[in-house]
């Protein structure tokens, strides 16, 4: 339950699988997806596409120079703005966007 918290829910290649299945369904796509990503702010956008490769809250950090509680922040604030349960879901809806 503490690699959750911490942000180790999937490893990346289970990332990318389930992906991989849910891309074919008809989820928002592209210009859709991206209008629902208008609502973050670019620092939040910024850690959602990084979500959306399977990195964690501490690569995420060391990689955008910040701490993980304020990497934290930002992924549970991304996920309530776009009404999000989980970083699975984020992950699609960026890959959706293609952004």
């Amino acid at each position: 339950m503490r690699a959750a918290v911490d942000g180790y829910v999937l490893a990346p290649t289970v990332t990318r699988r389930l992906i991989s299945a849910f891309a074919d369904r008809d989820p928002p796509r592209g210009e859709e997806a991206r209008e629902r990503l208008v609502v973050l702010t670019p620092r939040e956008r910024l850690v959602v596409a990084r979500v959306a490769r399977g990195l964690s809250n501490g690569e995420i950090a060391r990689e955008l120079a910040m701490s993980e509680a304020t990497v934290k922040a930002h992924v549970s604030r991304s996920l309530a703005k776009l009404c999000l349960a989980n970083r699975v879901q984020a992950a699609i809806l960026v890959h959706d966007a293609e952004i």
